[in-house]
C-alpha cells in the first residue's frame, strides 16, 4: 500500500486477489488474517479503504492493522538507522502480496522490493537518502530483509500490472498473469523475463545472485500451471524512465506538506470531521 489510490490506477494489489486469498485461508480454518501495511503516505486505514480492502474486514472478519513498533535490523549492508516493523513476531506466518509494477528507482517493483513496505512510513525516503544513490546497495539491503522475514509465500499480483512512470505515475498493462512461489528470487526473475527486462537492469535479482538469495537460474526451476509460460512474455511493455535513487530533500518536503493537506485537513473537511 503506497499511497492512497483506487484499484484500476494499478497503484497496489488489487482487492479482487486480496479477497480470493482470505477465502482461501478461511477455508483452511486460519483463525486470524490480518491484512498489514505502513504506507510512505497517509494514514493506512485511508489508504486501505480507499484500496479496496476495507470491505474485507466486515465480510470475512479480517483485521486491518498498520504495520507498527519499529525495531533495530542489523544488516550485512550496514544501512544506519534501518528499522523494520517489530508486530512481525506476532504472527505465525507472512504472506507477501506484490503488484506488478515498473519504478523509476529500481526498474521494477516486485516480490522483493515489496518488502520494503516493512520499513515504518517516513522512514523509507530517509533510507533512499543513505544508500547515496548506490542501487545495488539499496537492493543488497531489501535482500537482508527478505531474507530475515522468510514469507512464507509470496502471490504477485501481475493481472493488471503497471507499465511506465511507476511506481505511481505508470498507466496499465493488461499482463494477465498470477504468480506464486515460495522462492521470491525465482518469481522476480519469472516476471523479468515475461516483461522482457534484462536482468542487469532488475537490482534486486543482482543482489539476490550475489548474496546467493533464492533461485534466478530457469534451467533449476520447476514451473507449473502453464504449458509453456513463454507464450505470456507482454510486447510493448514501457519501463520507466529511471531517476535516482535519493530525494531531493527540497521536492520530499513539499510533497510531504501536500499528502498531509489532502490526507488530513482536506479529507476531514470533505468528510465534516474536525
Amino acid at each position: 500500500l503506497l499511497r492512497g489510490f483506487h484499484p484500476e490506477r494499478c497503484v497496489t494489489t488489487h482487492p479482487v486477489v486480496v479477497e480470493a486469498l482470505c477465502r482461501v485461508l478461511k477455508d483452511l480454518s486460519v483463525s486470524k488474517i490480518v491484512i498489514s501495511d505502513s504506507p510512505a503516505l497517509g494514514s493506512f486505514s485511508a489508504v486501505a479503504d480507499k484500496a479496496g480492502y476495507g470491505v474485507l474486514e466486515k465480510k470475512y472478519g479480517v483485521q486491518l492493522l498498520p504495520l507498527t513498533d519499529p525495531i533495530p535490523f542489523e544488516n550485512e549492508e550496514q544501512v544506519p538507522y534501518l528499522k523494520i516493523a517489530g508486530c512481525l513476531q506476532d504472527y505465525d506466518r507472512i504472506i507477501n502480496l506484490p503488484k506488478v509494477k515498473s519504478h523509476c528507482q529500481m526498474t521494477m517493483t516486485l516480490s522483493i522490493k515489496n518488502l520494503f513496505g516493512l520499513v515504518i512510513g517516513k522512514r523509507k525516503p530517509a533510507l533512499h537518502c543513505l544508500v547515496k544513490n548506490d542501487k545495488l546497495k539499496f537492493a543488497k539491503m531489501l535482500i537482508d530483509i527478505a531474507r530475515h522475514v522468510n514469507p512464507c509465500l509470496t502471490i504477485v499480483d501481475g493481472i493488471q500490472a503497471m507499465q511506465g512512470q511507476g511506481p505511481i505515475n505508470g498507466t496499465p498493462y493488461p499482463l494477465g498473469v498470477l504468480g506464486a512461489s515460495k522462492d521470491m528470487t525465482a518469481l522476480d526473475r519469472i516476471f523479468a523475463d515475461l516483461l522482457n527486462i534484462p536482468l542487469t537492469k532488475i537490482h534486486t535479482i543482482k543482489a539476490a545472485q550475489l548474496k546467493q538469495f533464492g533461485q534466478a537460474h530457469l534451467e533449476e526451476m520447476e514451473i507449473s500451471g502453464v504449458a509453456d509460460y513463454q507464450s505470456l512474455v507482454a510486447t510493448n511493455f514501457k519501463q520507466a524512465y529511471p531517476i535516482d535513487i535519493s530525494f531531493n530533500p527540497v521536492k520530499l518536503l513539499k510533497s510531504f506538506l501536500k499528502q498531509f493537506y489532502e490526507v488530513g485537513v482536506k479529507e476531514k473537511l470533505s468528510t465534516g470531521k474536525s
